[in-house]
């Protein structure tokens, strides 16, 4: 009886425990406001590095209109792993038809000028170009699971 109590607990234990991990890796996110006050859309894609080569990801594009904000909650970008290695690369067309690009030297990514992309940073795409993205400085929010947040302008 006293075995059988034992295991049961010990099992009761272990379930709580592994229940707990994965709770707190499903809920940790990264949320990143975007506001465009200037007067044309704003086209804006995300990279990220993950705990290994595996996770490590490109999204776009997160369109935002003119005036206008967007939140995007990645919540497959677990924050405890891209605190360093978090990027944005954007881009919009002007009235006149002149491109304009917010890109860095943080890393460079394949990614599609004009359709929708996911994947890894590195994986070719049909039409793609390699891009410069800027690092983006996540502050953490909460105290448990690591969750983060971040806000991007774009002024005129």
């Amino acid at each position: 009886m006293k075995k059988t109590l034992v295991k049961t607990a010990g099992l009761f234990v272990l379930t709580a425990l592994l229940a707990a991990h994965c709770a707190s890796r499903a809920e940790a996110w990264i949320k990143i406001t975007l506001k465009n006050n200037r007067s044309h859309n704003i086209a804006v894609a995300f990279c990220w590095s993950g705990f290994d080569y595996d996770d490590d990801r490109r999204k776009g594009w997160y369109v935002v209109r003119p005036d206008e904000s967007r939140v995007i909650t990645l919540a497959d970008a677990v924050s405890a792993h891209t605190w360093e290695d978090f990027g944005f690369y954007a881009q919009g067309t002007l009235g006149n038809e002149k491109i304009i690009r917010w890109a860095g030297d943080m890393k460079q990514v394949i990614i599609h000028p004009s359709k929708a992309f996911d994947g890894h940073p590195e994986d070719p795409i049909r039409g793609g170009v390699a891009v410069g993205f800027r690092k983006v400085n996540l502050k953490k929010v909460g105290d448990r699971n690591m969750d983060a947040t971040a806000t991007l302008t774009f002024n005129p």
